[in-house]
């Protein structure tokens, strides 16, 4: 084996894992059977759609919008994550314990697919390229909670912020996107005050890395916006 296909070899195993690649490595007959135990839920923008200790009977799938997981520590609220279109909802909870250790709120009308439980495990124990795949998935989704909680408890508010704009940006593939939450919203996410997510916009805004024109975010200049997020 020549080093080069190492190297080839070695990226391929650390690829990311979609929850689109885990239910692709279904066969046809299971993605029937998960189609058919699949209920379709429409959440409206700010409706909670999973309460932190209910109990964990689906497996919960963004087929379209935007949601942030939260957990609540000694009465203190945390954005853990957000969550668009094409990804599972808590996954890396949800076979941990019986109630979910989270909660779930639309950002913007979203719609939820919930596949029932049952059905799921049924898949991990038969299909093993679908388990594999999902513990690769569940395990990567593990990494960058903790990295994102980790870098967010080091940074000041220019970098907290800058790093929100930055998962915003990389959710709606797009460097032009409007805002899915207020002000208020943006500095409950980047645990801050109000007073300090806004003045960091002006700054940026200011200093022409975004642009910024009521709930309308432009990245003008995102190799600046990853230097405040490593430097913040």
């Amino acid at each position: 084996m020549n080093f080069e296909y190492q190297i080839e070899k070695h990226q391929k195993e650390n690829e990311r894992i979609s929850a689109n690649d885990c239910l692709n490595a279904l066969t046809p007959d299971q993605k029937k059977l998960v189609e058919n135990s699949t209920t379709l839920l429409q959440f409206a923008k700010g409706e909670t759609i999973i309460k932190q200790g209910f109990v964990a009977s689906h497996v919960l799938y963004i087929e379209k919008g935007i949601a942030k997981l939260d957990v609540t520590n000694d009465s203190k609220v945390s954005t853990i994550k957000l969550l668009g279109g094409g990804n599972f909802v808590g996954i890396v909870c949800s076979f941990a314990c019986k109630n979910l250790d989270f909660s779930a709120v639309a950002l913007e009308d979203t719609t939820i697919q919930m596949i029932n439980m049952d059905v799921f495990l049924r898949l991990i124990k038969e299909n093993g390229e679908f388990a594999f795949k999902l513990i690769r998935h569940m395990s990567s989704n593990t990494n960058n909670i903790v990295h994102r909680t980790s870098r967010l408890s080091t940074k000041n508010v220019e970098g907290s912020l800058a790093l929100i704009l930055q998962e915003l940006s990389e959710i709606y593939n797009s460097l032009n996107f409007e805002l899915p939450v207020s002000r208020i919203g943006l500095a409950s996410i980047a645990g801050c005050s109000k007073e300090s997510a806004i003045n960091a916009l002006l700054k940026f805004n200011k200093d022409k890395i975004i642009k910024v024109k009521d709930k309308n975010i432009e990245i003008l200049k995102p190799e600046l916006l990853q230097l405040i997020i490593k430097n913040g």
